[in-house]
């Protein structure tokens, strides 16, 4: 779905970026301790995907950069490259930490929008179901994979074990990133098909305009029928 850039889709995308920060700020809130190095279980990646469905890839890329950005605002676990003995890995090691822990990982989300066309040329439900399935999939598993290859290059640690699970091997990122990543999908995912049932308006813009032109359609002829 191609759309040129206006204010309106501007607007949309700082609107969803600020309510999926919010959204990641709670579940970050009450999911405290459960993950010792990070992580959370909840639905911050709803906003990308809804408006990656809505106005397609460019616009939901973006909405998860700012997303990302503000994210780093409020505050990130940076590591230390003092462990490494190649000097360049020693210098960047934190710089590709942040790249692929914060900026990479909800800016990959909005790869979902990739899918809106397929989405909007369905004219049925099942059609638009195997879209949404298939672009939430991918948007949630690339944000999975930037999470364990930052995990796999940087947080192994033979002192660390979770769900049983040595720290010092690459299994241990994948299970680990995992344990939130993957019930994230899953939970975004489901209230994504609830929406594409019962409120298919909110990611069919056609369907919203056409709505607003009716009620205008409306007003129009309850002026007109006043004036005679």
């Amino acid at each position: 779905m191609k759309e040129k850039f206006n204010v309106r889709i501007l607007a949309e995308i700082a609107i969803f970026a600020a309510l999926g920060f919010a959204l990641d700020a709670l579940q970050g809130g009450y999911s405290r301790g459960m993950f010792p190095s990070g992580g959370s279980i909840g639905f911050a990646m709803l906003p990308i995907f809804i408006i990656g469905y809505r106005r397609g890839l460019v616009p939901g890329v973006l909405c998860g950069l700012v997303l990302s950005l503000v994210q780093m605002l409020s505050g990130i676990y940076v590591i230390s490259g003092a462990n490494y003995d190649n000097g360049f890995l020693k210098a960047m090691a934190p710089f590709f930490q942040v790249l692929l822990d914060y900026v990479f990982a909800y800016t990959l989300v909005g790869v979902c929008g990739a899918f809106s066309g397929m989405y909007h040329k369905k004219e049925d439900f099942k059609g638009q179901l195997v879209a949404i399935l298939i672009g939430c999939v991918v948007g949630g598993l690339l944000k999975y994979s930037s999470h364990v290859i930052a995990g796999g290059l940087f947080y192994l640690d033979p002192n660390n074990t979770f769900l049983g699970v040595a720290g010092d091997s690459w299994w241990f990122s994948f299970v680990y990133n995992g344990a939130y990543c993957i019930p994230n999908i899953i939970l975004c995912t489901g209230v994504m098909v609830i929406l594409a049932k019962f409120y298919p308006q909110i990611l069919n813009v056609g369907m919203e305009v056409k709505a607003e032109e009716i009620e205008d359609n409306e007003e129009e002829k309850e002026v007109a029928s006043d004036e005679r």
